[in-house]
């Protein structure tokens, strides 16, 4: 996921709270560094409600009770051999108890990140 865009908002992307705000990495800041082409990519992070580690919505990210995924969709740029363009969307799901990262990729119920809490 490292590379992928960041959703920077003025209230949380999961439930909409407006107050108090953080950024939550959604790869560990001690997973290390990657590069590509020489270029080191960034971590990207996601604004979430919650004071710390420990509340809201943050809270239950750090709780491995809500995570997230990169959804990659490739769209045709156009016609005649044209080359496509990568895009993609962020996915969350919200469970009701501690599961691990790989565990919740299996799961249903993933939800499109639109910001719209």
């Amino acid at each position: 996921m490292m590379g992928k865009p960041s959703v920077i908002m003025d209230r949380c992307a999961v439930c909409g709270r407006s107050w108090p705000l953080n950024q939550h990495h959604v790869v560990r800041r001690s997973a290390g560094k990657m590069y590509r082409n020489g270029v080191e990519l960034k971590k990207p992070t996601i604004t979430l409600c919650g004071s710390g580690n420990t509340s809201g919505c943050h809270g239950l990210a750090h709780q491995n009770m809500l995570h997230f995924r990169w959804v990659e969709s490739r769209q045709p740029c156009g016609s005649y051999g044209m080359p496509t363009i990568e895009a993609g969307h962020w996915e969350y799901i919200l469970l009701d108890e501690p599961t691990k990262y790989s565990k919740a990729l299996e799961m249903e119920g993933w939800r499109r990140l639109d910001g719209r809490g």
